[in-house]
C-alpha cells in the first residue's frame, strides 16, 4: 500500500465494548479517501479484551496497524508511539472511545490544504447525540496558534496536523501522563499556520467511571506542569504570558481546595489567587518553583514513570 493520506491515530486502553463502534466511526466518515486513509491503534496493555478485538479488525481491514506496548506506559507515550508507525502526510488524533460527525473529517483535510495549514481544530463537546456536521462552518485563519491554544484552553484531541509538526514538536509531553494537555499546547506553539473550524468536528462519548478526566486532582496536576515549560519562554506575548498564569495559579488554588486539607479558603493557595485574580500581578518565580515541586509530589497521579504499578 502507497503512503495514505491521513493517518488517524489513537491510543487504547480498556476499550472492548466500544471500539468496534469507534473503528466504523472512522471508516464511515473516511470512505472517500479509499487506501489514502490508514488506522494506527496503539493498545496500552488492555487488560479487558481490546487487543484482540483490536486484531480481529485489523484481520478484516489492512488498513488497520496495531502495536501493543509491553507495559502500560499511558496515553502521552501511546499517541507519540502512534504517530512514530503512521505514514500518512496528516495526523487525525483521536480517543479510541470518540467519535467525529459526518463530513468532519474531509472538512478539516480541506481546510488544512486550502489554507497550507499544518495545525486544523475545531469545536467539540461531550454528548451522547451525534449530528452530522452542518455545511458551511466557518473556518478562521489564526494569527498566534500558541496564544489561542492557551486562551482556548485546548485540552482534547480530534484536531488535525501534519506528522512533520509533530515530529517538530516532539508530541506530547512524556513527562505527563495525559496527553490531553500538553499536546495541544507543543503543536500550536511549533504549527506554522492554523485554522480553527468554528462548528462541532469531534464528539466525546459521555465520561464513565473509569474515565481519566473524572480525576479532578489529575487535570489539575497535568495542567500545571504542561504549561509550565512555556511561562519560561522568553520570547512570549504578554496576553498569553499572563494567561498561562493565571491558569496555574488557578490550578494550584483547585488543587488545594480539592485536596482533604483543611480551611481551604484561608490557604496561601487561596490568597495568592484572588491577589492574582484582582491585580493581574504575577507570583515569584520561587512561588512556581514552589508550586512545581507540591505537584511533582502529588498522591495518587497517574506518571509515565509509575505506569505499569
Amino acid at each position: 500500500m502507497s503512503h495514505p493520506t491521513l493517518s488517524i491515530i489513537s491510543a487504547v486502553y480498556n476499550k472492548a465494548d466500544i471500539l468496534a463502534e469507534t473503528i466504523e466511526n472512522w471508516r464511515r466518515q473516511t470512505a472517500s479517501l479509499g487506501n489514502a486513509v490508514e488506522f494506527v491503534l496503539v493498545d496500552d496493555l488492555s487488560t479487558d479484551g481490546s487487543y484482540a478485538l483490536a486484531q480481529s479488525l485489523a484481520g478484516e481491514d489492512e488498513r488497520i496497524k496495531l502495536h501493543r506496548l509491553p507495559r502500560n506506559c499511558g496515553p502521552s507515550i501511546a499517541f507519540n508511539t502512534a504517530a512514530g508507525l503512521a505514514s500518512g502526510r496528516y495526523l487525525l488524533a483521536a480517543d479510541a472511545d470518540d467519535l467525529f460527525p459526518d463530513n468532519a473529517i474531509t472538512l478539516m483535510l480541506a481546510a488544512a490544504e486550502k489554507h497550507c495549514a499544518d495545525l486544523v481544530y475545531g469545536r467539540s463537546k461531550r454528548t451522547s447525540e451525534y449530528p452530522a456536521l452542518a455545511d458551511g462552518a466557518e473556518i478562521k485563519p489564526i494569527d498566534d496558534p500558541l496564544g489561542f491554544a492557551v486562551r482556548k484552553k485546548l485540552v482534547r484531541m480530534g484536531f488535525l496536523a501534519e506528522k512533520a509538526l509533530w515530529t517538530a514538536a516532539g508530541g506530547a509531553d512524556e513527562t505527563i501522563f495525559i496527553q490531553d494537555q500538553s499536546l495541544p499546547l507543543r503543536l500550536a506553539n511549533h504549527a506554522r499556520c492554523m485554522v480553527f473550524i468554528d462548528d462541532y468536528v469531534y464528539y466525546l462519548r459521555p465520561t464513565g467511571e473509569s474515565n481519566l478526566s473524572r480525576n479532578t486532582q489529575q487535570q489539575q496536576h497535568d495542567r500545571f506542569l504542561a504549561l509550565a515549560p512555556f511561562l519560561r519562554q522568553k520570547e512570549l506575548p504578554d496576553e498569553t504570558r499572563k494567561q498561562i498564569m493565571r491558569q496555574m495559579v488557578s490550578s494550584s488554588w483547585k488543587r488545594r481546595r480539592e485536596s482533604d486539607s483543611a480551611l481551604p479558603y484561608l490557604s496561601p493557595e487561596f490568597l495568592t489567587y484572588i491577589v492574582t485574580r484582582l491585580t493581574g500581578r504575577s507570583p515569584s518565580p520561587a512561588w512556581f518553583d514552589k508550586e512545581t515541586e507540591k505537584f511533582r509530589k502529588l498522591p495518587n497521579i497517574r506518571r509515565p514513570a509509575d505506569a505499569s504499578t
